[in-house]
């Protein structure tokens, strides 16, 4: 599926948060830091035996459909294939019990989506942090860009899980949505006949395995789908900080004028996002 490599990923160990911003956030750089979780309650607790005896009366909904923990546990155990995937479960919107297990994420310290000078468009305030738990054969094989240009921080929790990742140049090979650019025409990444989606073979694919213990940035607009060789529980941030700033309100800016916006209303929205951008 085009060249493929796994040597520009850089790996690093508990970083300090200038460094990171100077060497990755801030020019585009996804990578793989290690270090940075061990304090987490999870890293201790996390295990299917938690979740079980825990939470199994809870239910959740996943996958267009609801399921008892106790139930998904049982499925993950018996080795079903395709193994299902526990993903995009957000913690304040449905398993909020969890969020005493996460710690601070040091990187994600400055994440502005909650903040208040931010005008209520911009702003996300729920769903900002989400738990994904799956097994040997799940994947979220969806190749996307997440929305509005945000960052994504991936810690791994438990397990380590596959990641199959490409550049935002490389957005005109992979058969962008014309009505949803985030996402491709192309159900499973993982597994999809080449011959039917020949440009894919002119971009260049980074794989990488995040193992435990281990945090994936993926800096906004860099395509990505994910696969699980073995369990994997892992913990997934959107950002927004100075890195994505311009970046993201000038995405909005073009969507107001497709819709048709009043064009004082988008000048006086780019105005003031450049201004506050100094701040944030």
């Amino acid at each position: 599926m085009g060249t493929t490599t796994t040597s520009e990923v850089a790996r690093v160990h508990d970083i300090s948060d200038a460094e990171f911003r100077r060497e990755f956030a801030d020019r585009g750089r996804p990578v793989i830091i290690s270090g940075c979780i061990e304090h987490w309650p999870a890293r201790k607790k996390w295990s299917l035996d938690y979740f079980e005896s825990r939470f199994g009366d809870k239910r959740v909904k996943f996958s267009d459909r609801e399921w008892r923990i106790a139930d998904f546990v049982a499925e993950l155990r018996s080795g079903k294939q395709p193994a299902p995937y526990l993903n995009q479960v957000k913690f304040d919107e449905q398993f909020p019990e969890l969020e005493a297990d996460l710690g601070d994420l040091r990187y994600t310290r400055r994440n502005r989506l909650r903040w208040g000078p931010l005008p209520d468009s911009q702003r996300i305030l729920r769903g900002i942090k989400a738990v994904f738990i799956g097994g040997a054969g799940s994947a979220f094989g969806k190749l996307h860009w997440d929305w509005s240009y945000l960052h994504v921080y991936i810690s791994q929790v438990r397990g380590a899980k596959e990641f199959i990742v490409y550049a935002p140049e490389d957005s005109k090979y992979l058969y962008p949505k014309p009505d949803y650019p985030a996402d491709t025409t192309i159900k499973d990444f993982t597994h999809f006949d080449i011959e039917q989606f020949p440009d894919v073979k002119k971009a260049r694919q980074i794989r990488f395995m995040v193992e435990e213990g281990e945090t994936a940035f993926i800096p906004a607009g860099w395509w990505h789908a994910t696969k699980m060789h073995e369990l994997s529980m892992s913990v997934a941030e959107s950002a927004l900080d100075r890195a994505n700033w311009e970046q993201r309100w000038r995405w909005f800016a073009g969507r107001y004028q497709n819709e048709g916006y009043a064009p004082w209303k988008v000048a006086g929205f780019k105005a003031y996002m450049s201004l506050l951008g100094r701040f944030a």
